[in-house]
């Protein structure tokens, strides 16, 4: 039997979302193949009684699990030896503020799983990007409300469920003649569809978008062939495309004249071509609102300087001054919704469904022994970077 520990989630600011709700937590239980404790917690989503009332250890601390499990990254001092963690670790990709994280979670000789490197064929097995999408589209939509005055939506906190959020977005009808452009189609683009269609937004092809003029708020979907092609010319392969983005350019500037709202769903690294450059973003430039709901800063959106919150979605970028300002100080200026937790927003369905993937998906693997599944997003384990993750070793020293 695995023993399963939730954990608190300490990082600042709070995240109330949990990897396992009191259901799954209790279906764990009567499995008989794992036994789940969950940390005592004022903030999490699912009250302490919520987990009592389904017959779930809830305690103090940790230190009987085998298995940690959790949201957000974990403080240095709340690190238990020799223990196994399943988190978003955000480390892969060398970020600056986990690389004390990275090392202690090696001198503490802990295994080290990231969801984000769970895959099978080259896909994520789990992620939160559905309930990203949603809320990021929804929040791109409420700003462009808030900017030109002609519709006003409440918060998402006024919502206890998507589905309350979805029975008032059939009630509204939205008119104005907007265009909007998701980029990438992955489970972030599926929920940002799901919720403008919550809305009865019109879906047309890019060939429609980028040539007719209607009189309904209408939408698009661009994948990454819609928007890069080989330098060369060469027909455009994604395989190839992500393997080797330095031979691909952007031809995302076709779009710029043509979009209002701009909500990013797609996969960017640092080879990768932005879709567009900072010095294009000048008075021809019309996208009005962007919600980057990727957040790579400084990367597919040049314009993303820095993630926004939860409780201020909003700043602009001035075309003119290429300046970050106060979100809706003036027309001219892009505005931007750059929040890196959108889940959080709706934490009880995202909560549920990244549990289902869990539960059913990623913890019958840790039965068995050298699953690859689970092999290939190990990043750590007995004080030593995995063979795949040795890149990270000048990044740890």
């Amino acid at each position: 039997m695995i023993k399963i520990g939730v954990i608190k989630e300490y990082k600042k600011p709070f995240d109330s979302r949990s990897p396992i709700t009191p259901s799954q937590s209790k279906k764990l239980n009567d499995s008989k193949d794992f036994s789940v404790s969950i940390q005592e917690s004022n903030i999490r989503c699912f009250s302490d009684e919520e987990y009592l009332s389904k017959d779930v250890e809830v305690c103090k601390n940790l230190n009987h699990c085998d298995v940690i499990i959790g949201i957000k990254e974990i403080p240095t001092n709340k690190l238990l030896k020799n223990k196994t963690y399943l988190i978003f670790s955000h480390t892969i990709k060398k970020q600056r503020h986990n690389r004390i994280l990275l090392r202690k979670i090696i001198n503490k000789k802990i295994k080290l799983i990231d969801y984000e490197c769970l895959t099978k064929n080259n896909r994520r097995v789990i992620a939160f990007g559905k309930h990203a999408g949603i809320a990021g589209a929804y929040n791109s939509l409420m700003g462009y409300g808030i900017k030109n005055g002609n519709f006003k939506l409440k918060r998402l906190n006024k919502f206890h469920s998507v589905k309350k959020l979805y029975n008032q977005n059939r009630k509204l009808k939205i008119r104005e003649p907007f265009k909007v452009l998701l980029t990438g189609t992955g489970q972030v683009s599926k929920g940002s569809e799901e919720l403008l269609k919550s809305f009865k937004i019109k879906k047309i092809s890019i060939q429609d978008f980028l040539k007719k003029k209607f009189k309904i708020p209408t939408y698009t979907v661009a994948g990454s062939s819609n928007y890069y092609e080989h330098k060369n010319k060469k027909e455009f392969n994604r395989s190839h495309f992500y393997s080797n983005p330095k031979d691909y350019i952007s031809t995302f500037k076709k779009f710029i004249s043509e979009t209002d709202i701009l909500i990013n769903g797609t996969y960017w690294n640092s080879n990768s071509p932005r879709l567009f450059e900072e010095n294009q973003l000048d008075k021809n430039f019309k996208i009005r609102v962007i919600g980057d709901i990727t957040c790579d800063i400084n990367g597919s959106i040049p314009c993303t300087k820095f993630a926004s919150s939860i409780e201020e979605p909003f700043f602009d970028y001035c075309l003119k001054e290429k300046k970050i300002k106060k979100a809706f100080s003036s027309e001219e200026g892009i505005t931007m919704m750059s929040i890196d937790n959108l889940a959080s927003e709706l934490p009880r369905d995202s909560s549920e469904y990244f549990g289902q993937k869990l539960t059913s998906e990623v913890f019958p693997l840790l039965l068995k022994e050298d699953e690859p599944v689970i092999e290939r997003a190990t990043i750590t384990k007995d004080g030593k970077l995995l063979k795949r993750y040795s890149y990270l070793e000048d990044y740890i020293n």
